[in-house]
Parts: C-alpha cells; sequence; structure tokens
C-alpha cells in the first residue's frame, strides 16, 4: 500500500519568497521566481515552469528557482527534466531539506528507489520531526525489499502521534513482512483494521495473508466476505471482485 504525501512540496518553498511583485522590462530573477511561485499557486504550471526557467538561465545557482523549476516540470510531466534540476540545486545547498527532499521524492517517483535513498536519509538527518522523507524511505525500502529498514521506518511513524490512530503505518509494517513472518504481518494489518474497520483492502490484506502467507483459507473467507460487502457499491473494484468472488467459490468447494 503506497502512503500518500501529507504536505505538499509547493508548501516547503513558500518561506523563502518575500520578493516584490512589481515587474520591469528585465524582470530579474527574484521577480521571475515571485511570478513562478504565484502561477504554481494558481495551477498554472507550466506558467511556472517558464518562468522558473527564465530564472535559471539568468542566474543558474538560483537554488529556488531551481527547486520551482523542478517542482513544475514534474507537474507537468517532465519529470527526468524535473530530476536534473533537482540534482543540481541539492549540489548547490547540500544542507537544504527542501533540496535533499526534493531530489528524493523525485527519484523515488520515477522508481530510482536505490538513488532515492541517500537524499532521503540526508533530508531526514536534517528534518527528523518530518515524516514525509520516513514516509518514501520506508516505501522505498519495501520496494527494494530491505525489510529491516522499511520496518524501522514504518515503526518511527507509527510512534509519531499524527500516524499512531491511522492506518497507514500498520498496513505498512503488515506488507512488510507478509512474505516472511505472515503471523507478525497479520497482526499489523488487524491492527490496522482496528483504526479503519471500513476500509476493504485492509480487509482483503487480512484475507490474503490467512489465505497464502498462513495457508488457512477458512480464516480468509470472512475477509473475503468484508471486502465484497464493503465493495459492492463502489466503482473501480469489478476486476478485484471478480478475483475475489472466484477464490472464495473455490474454497467453498474444497
Amino acid at each position: 500500500m503506497k502512503l500518500k504525501l501529507f504536505v505538499l512540496l509547493s508548501a516547503a518553498l513558500l518561506t523563502p519568497l518575500f520578493f516584490s511583485s512589481c515587474s520591469s522590462k528585465s524582470e530579474p530573477p527574484e521577480v521571475l521566481v515571485k511570478q513562478s511561485f504565484d502561477s504554481a499557486m494558481a495551477g498554472d504550471w507550466k506558467s511556472a515552469a517558464d518562468l522558473a526557467e527564465r530564472a535559471v538561465d539568468q542566474e543558474p545557482s538560483h537554488v529556488t528557482a531551481l527547486l520551482l523549476h523542478a517542482l513544475a516540470l514534474s507537474y507537468t510531466d517532465r519529470l527526468q527534466s524535473a530530476i536534473d534540476e533537482a540534482l543540481k540545486a541539492a549540489k548547490l545547498a547540500p544542507r537544504s531539506f527542501t533540496a535533499q527532499y526534493l531530489k528524493g521524492y523525485l527519484l523515488y517517483k520515477n522508481r530510482n528507489y536505490d538513488q532515492c535513498i541517500e537524499p532521503l536519509r540526508i533530508a531526514r538527518s536534517l528534518r527528523p520531526s518530518d515524516m514525509n522523507s520516513a514516509i518514501l524511505l520506508a516505501q522505498a525500502s519495501l520496494e527494494l525489499r530491505n525489510t529491516t529498514a522499511a520496518a524501522g521506518y514504518y515503526k518511527i511513524i507509527a510512534r509519531d502521534r499524527r500516524f499512531y490512530s491511522t492506518p497507514a503505518p500498520w498496513v505498512g509494517l503488515g506488507m512488510t513482512f507478509l512474505k516472511t513472518k505472515p503471523t507478525l504481518a497479520r497482526s499489523y494489518f488487524t491492527l490496522a483494521e482496528r483504526r479503519a474497520p471500513d476500509n476493504p483492502l485492509i480487509a482483503l490484506n487480512l484475507a490474503v495473508v490467512n489465505d497464502t502467507g498462513l495457508k488457512s483459507p477458512m480464516s480468509a473467507v470472512p475477509y473475503y466476505n468484508k471486502f465484497l460487502l464493503l465493495t459492492q457499491d463502489k466503482a473501480g473494484f469489478d476486476a478485484m471482485r471478480a478475483k475475489v468472488q472466484k477464490r472464495v467459490t473455490e474454497i467453498a468447494a474444497h
């Protein structure tokens, strides 16, 4: 299960931008950055990218312009170009949380899981209270099948008061141990279910861990049925429902 990012990157870019909104024919980088930021806040990412690019052209070492350009490019489906700009920003400002986090986030988004670990670790060391870097580190570690690291980060997230009562870190822990320690995985999925009893995907996780992990298909049936009940009026679950119904029928036939 993929955890959602809980803080928009654009919010991190708000603090440094206290420039005049006045413009002139020459439009210095600070003005272009302010205009780019305003365009980003309005959701006009193409204009944001164009304005940030103009600022970078004038001042290639302008870290905020590079970050805005990278962010805007990522929103206009130019992910590799966004990564290139983020790499430049992180090299210029290695102790900047935003630069390191954006670099790690974009590499993660591009599925460069092995490459995203280092900048995300740096970001976390720079701002330990920020859980976004921990979330991405947990997910990337899970993708890399580093269950020890993934479990460590998910436990950090679960201990945070903002997430302790949410199902996401417990689902993450369950997924971490699904193949290696199914009994432990089931206990974490159960904790997730207590926090979100009406979440159909958690019910499905419990069904799968009982069925395939613990080789107890009869114990899985109530959770399969719960999934079917919770998704009966929800669009987008048809294919999954068909597979679950087929499995329930197979179990009943034995």
